[in-house]
This record gives C-alpha cells, sequence and structure tokens, in this order.
C-alpha cells in the first residue's frame, strides 16, 4: 500500500483547485451514495467489511468500494468530487493536509505491517544489527519502508555503504523477483507482500529469515513496537455536510478492523475475492500486522512521533510540517 514518494507529491498536486471545484458527487455520497478507495491489502478488506456492516447500509443505502492503483487515480477521484473516503498511509495524508487538499483524517487502524525476510544462508536475522556487511532490496526510495529502515539502522549505529549496501526497486514485485531469485541478503517489505514472498520463496525450498521491524523500532527506541502506519481519509466537506454519517461509518470500521483479526480465515476469504491475492496470502499475512482501530485525535500523540522521527530523514515526506489540529476528527464525531 505504498507508491513512490515522488508520487506522493503528485497525488498533493493542484490542492488549491482541488478545494474550488464543485463536490456534487461527494456530497451525494452522503445522502445517497458513498464511494470509497482503497489500495489493495488488508486496508481494503476492512473497508469492505465496513461497508457490509448493517449500520452502514441502513443509514446509507447505496454504496462503492474502488480500489486506487496509484496516487495519480486517488487524486482525481478526490478532485472530481468522485471518492469520499479513502484508506492511505499516515503520511500521505499528512502531506495531503499540508498542501492544501482539504480531508480529515478519520482514523488510523494500521499499526504494524512492515518486516524483513532474510536468506538462511546469509546468516542470522534476529537484530537490525545482524545487517552489517549485507545486500539489503527497498522498494519505493523515500517511502515508508525506507525511512523506518533508515531509522533503524541509524539508531543501531549502521551507516548505509560503509557498514551495509541498499539497492531500491521500483516495486515490492521486483525486490520480491531479487530477492526469491537470491539477488539480496534481504529485504524490506510490507505485508501482503511479505507473505507473498515467504510462499514464493518456500516453493523454491526457501525458508527466510524473518524480523519484525515494528518491535525493533521498540527495542530501539524504548517506545511501543506499534507504528501508525495507515487509516482512513475523508473530505472536509463530507464532514460539514452529514457529521452522522460519518460517525456511523467510523463505528463500522472499529468493528470491521475487530472482525478481521478475530475472524482471519473469513477475512482471507473476503480478500481474495476482492484482489488477485490468493487466499493463503492473506492468512499469512493478517497475523503478521498490528491492526486496531484509533480515532485520529487519540492517535495524536503516537502519529506525531513517527512522523516527527521519520521527517527528520526526509521533512518533504510529509509536507514539510506536522499538521495542525484541523488534520483531525474531531472527537465530537469520532
Amino acid at each position: 500500500m505504498n507508491p513512490d514518494r515522488r508520487d506522493f507529491l503528485k497525488l498533493a498536486a493542484g490542492a488549491a483547485v482541488l478545494a474550488s471545484l464543485p463536490l456534487q458527487h461527494c456530497l451525494a455520497a452522503m445522502t445517497g451514495k458513498l464511494s470509497v478507495a482503497a489500495p489493495l491489502g488488508l486496508p481494503q478488506v476492512i473497508l469492505a467489511r465496513a461497508l457490509q456492516d448493517p449500520d452502514v447500509n441502513a443509514r446509507i443505502p447505496e454504496r462503492e468500494l474502488r480500489n486506487w492503483r496509484t496516487p495519480d487515480q486517488l487524486r482525481a477521484w478526490l478532485a472530481r468530487g468522485e471518492v469520499g473516503l479513502s484508506a492511505t498511509p499516515t503520511n500521505v495524508a499528512a502531506n495531503l493536509y499540508n498542501r492544501g487538499v482539504p480531508i480529515v483524517l478519520m482514523n488510523v487502524n494500521i499499526w504494524g505491517t512492515l518486516g524483513m525476510l532474510g536468506l538462511p544462508a546469509s546468516g542470522p536475522l534476529t537484530a537490525v544489527e545482524n545487517l552489517a556487511g549485507k545486500h539489503i532490496g527497498i522498494p519505493w526510495r523515500g517511502d515508508m519502508p525506507d525511512l523506518v529502515f533508515r531509522f533503524l539502522i541509524r539508531k543501531a549505529g549502521l551507516e548505509v555503504d560503509r557498514d551495509l549496501r541498499v539497492t531500491y526497486q521500483s516495486s515490492p514485485l521486483e525486490t520480491v523477483q531479487m530477492f526469491v531469485a537470491q539477488r539480496l541478503d534481504a529485504a524490506v517489505l510490507p505485508e501482503p507482500v511479505r507473505t507473498a514472498a515467504r510462499l514464493q520463496a518456500g516453493q523454491f525450498g526457501q525458508k527466510p529469515e524473518e524480523l519484525d521491524l515494528q518491535e525493533e523500532w521498540g527495542r530501539l527506541t524504548g517506545q511501543g513496537a506499534a507504528l501508525p502506519q495507515a487509516g482512513v481519509i475523508c473530505r472536509r466537506d463530507l464532514l460539514e455536510a452529514d457529521p452522522q454519517a460519518l460517525e456511523v461509518m467510523q463505528s463500522a470500521i472499529g468493528r470491521a478492523v475487530s472482525w478481521v483479526t478475530s475472524e482471519p480465515a473469513k477475512a482471507a476469504t473476503l480478500g481474495a475475492e476482492l484482489s488477485p491475492l490468493a487466499e493463503n496470502v492473506y492468512q499469512g499475512a493478517i497475523p503478521r500486522t498490528q491492526m486496531v482501530m484509533m480515532p485520529a485525535s487519540k492517535a495524536r500523540p503516537e502519529l506525531e512521533a513517527f512522523l516527527t522521527a521519520l521527517a527528520e530523514l526526509s521533512p518533504d515526506f510529509i509536507g514539510g510540517r506536522l499538521p495542525d489540529t484541523g488534520f483531525y476528527l474531531p472527537d465530537a464525531v469520532s
């Protein structure tokens, strides 16, 4: 669910135009139809389940779930008022807001999706310190997987080029292909791609080492082993037009997250119905992903700490500054 950081900036382009466009589609969403967008993966499963919620069905009879494949596609949908809500990485949401796009962060629901796979022949992988002298592959230079990784190795006293080699790939698929071909010692990957890579490696007789980067964050920082990585945004116009409908959606998203974690087999079946990813990929990804729905205002302290840490490596990652209070859905709604 993490596109190239350069595309993040494209996603935010034209914010001033976006704010001035007519929003007939968006406003119509809350009176009869709600269009929601999500990338492939568990965020899509969460929103699909939320849209099936009886309370949502009673409040919003007509609902639509779209799959956004590129940030430009999502930007266009937002610009035309075709989509009112969307699952998105938290840094993308912050970047959009800071560049003038009229959005509100409703919640954070993904708190851990990043990990590493390592070739057993390259030695143990129980801590980032084990990466010294190794070749690491990372998709999307400058995006969340890259910045989390670089933050962690710096905390561990390692330095790229001096202590280890890093190469970047244009997509997770390319990283997976290089890892399975044993052209990398280790790879940084989000779920569910990490599970897909592990399963593919198993077909070639490999049993990769695994390292949870959230646990490494907790170990190296002394903070919690949970990172506010993704959530749901809505257009501010929807909040102003019908806050009660957003309250219904917020509650439904919370129930959907609980359902995914408590009914992983059913959630995996739903995920496979929605995407080309196989059911066993979702079955492996769900227990490796931390999912807890927290209203944005309550997640704010942890989100600000997380974004501040990564923005030290790349200020443009969040649009140059932390979002102000207007970014967060008010408590009265959430």
